[in-house]
């Protein structure tokens, strides 16, 4: 059931995109007019883009690496406990490229997609930023975890997008889940906060289906939390996507599945985040 539903959400989200780009760039919702900020509004036209630096390397995160390496071993089976179904996938990225690397950790997911956690390190403490797990969030967050979560099935979800009109680059991820009576996405955009990684809603889409007959029975649309029409909803998500363009990195990380070495473990885990941490040295 879950590849089912999350099949359906990649088809739903890849002929969105398509019907996107040939609808062409609304300027009201461009993403060089995106602000960066708990703000409610989507669009500030007289925003500045972001002089961002090169994706960091794997030498000069070292340092980040040990510290991450120290919570998994610490804390294993505390995250094993709270994440749903055990832990399925780990991955470092620079989401808010600010030039130090977080790690995402999946769980096992329930309905059509996986649930993620991000990790940040604020000081010199592992702090957890976004929960799909309420329990890891209890856990392991503090001031600057966000009411966000984030389910996907694939770390290429997370995309490094360029503005095409500033060159500001920055990443995104389309965020969904369905079973047989709903589906929803919402495209969430990364960025820091004094070094600190952050999740900012863009667009959201929720759908109601009779479990029967799958006919549609309700729908609801906001952007940047506030509720609007489908036809404004289509026209930010024509503009969003219309003025961006993905810049082909790669985001990659490690699956439970992959290797019978990763068996669920502390010696399974550790492997896998050593996989993931050597797989983001090589981009």
């Amino acid at each position: 059931m879950r590849r089912f539903f999350g099949i359906l959400l990649g088809s739903i989200a890849l002929s969105m995109l398509c019907s996107c780009k040939n609808a062409g760039l609304s300027s009201t919702y461009a993403p060089s007019a995106a602000k960066d900020s708990s703000s409610s509004d989507i669009s500030d036209p007289s925003a500045a883009s972001a002089d961002v630096s090169p994706l960091p390397s794997a030498a000069e995160n070292k340092p980040r690496e040990a510290i991450f390496r120290a919570f998994l071993a610490e804390n294993y089976q505390k995250l094993s406990d709270a994440c749903f179904g055990g832990i399925s996938g780990v991955g470092f990225l620079d989401l808010d490229l600010d030039g130090g690397i977080e790690m995402l950790i999946f769980d096992a997911g329930a309905s059509a997609a996986m649930g993620l956690q991000f990790f940040d390190i604020v000081g010199d403490r592992v702090e957890c930023v976004s929960a799909n797990m309420q329990t890891v969030g209890a856990l392991f967050g503090g001031e600057h975890l966000s009411e966000l979560v984030v389910n996907a099935n694939h770390f290429e979800d997370f995309r490094l997008v360029e503005d095409s009109a500033t060159g500001e680059k920055f990443f995104i991820v389309e965020s969904g889940n369905g079973a047989v009576d709903f589906l929803y996405t919402e495209l969430i955009r990364f960025g820091s906060d004094n070094g600190t990684l952050t999740l900012r809603s863009l667009m959201f889409k929720h759908e109601d289906f009779n479990a029967d007959s799958g006919a549609l029975t309700g729908e609801s649309f906001k952007l940047a939390g506030d509720t609007v029409s489908r036809a404004e909803y289509e026209a930010a998500y024509s503009g969003f996507f219309g003025g961006i363009r993905d810049t082909g990195y790669k985001a990659r990380g490690v699956f439970l599945w992959e290797d019978s070495g990763y068996e669920t473990s502390y010696d399974g885990l550790m492997s896998m985040a050593d996989k993931a941490l050597a797989l983001y040295g090589e981009n």
